[in-house]
């Protein structure tokens, strides 16, 4: 007894045979877009009346900002052995003094950016203790001053 598989009954049935199931899917599928496609709702604007009218906003009130320049000169004298510290014009002989309106300043508005200008005499280490000062109290901007004509030395 002779078992028909799938490979016998292909070759018994030819190509043309074969191809049947697959051309009736497509077919199918065909005329499933066809119909689909025409059911399609065309879609339209319609005609509103938009409002005429301008919206008016107050303007805004004006804000007091305390944002201000901290300018800090920084001198080293010959006879001194520590730095001469001087914020937006006063001058402050003690360091915990400077730190102490420095706090104040912060406080107040830690938005001021703080502009240290340092001479080449002052030491490094002083440098650093005024930079420390001005990070201790929370500023959120601390730049450095440079004369324009150590930016390009020609």
């Amino acid at each position: 007894m002779r078992i028909r598989t799938v490979l016998t009954r292909d070759r018994e049935l030819g190509d043309s045979q074969t191809m049947t199931p697959m051309i009736d899917i497509v077919f199918l599928l065909l005329v499933f877009f066809v119909c689909v496609a025409t059911d399609r709702v065309v879609e339209y604007n319609l005609p509103t009346e938009l409002a005429s009218g301008t919206v008016q906003a107050p303007p805004p009130l004006p804000r007091e900002t305390w944002v201000t320049e901290i300018h800090v000169l920084v001198t080293q004298s010959a006879d001194s052995p520590h730095a001469i510290i001087e914020m937006n014009g006063r001058r402050f002989e003690d360091y915990t003094q400077f730190q102490q309106t420095l706090q104040a300043l912060a406080n107040v508005s830690q938005d001021s950016p703080v502009i240290l200008d340092i001479t080449e005499q002052v030491r490094l280490g002083d440098v650093i203790r005024i930079y420390d000062a001005a990070r201790a109290a929370e500023f959120q901007s601390i730049h450095f001053a440079m004369k324009a004509s150590e930016l390009n030395p020609s």
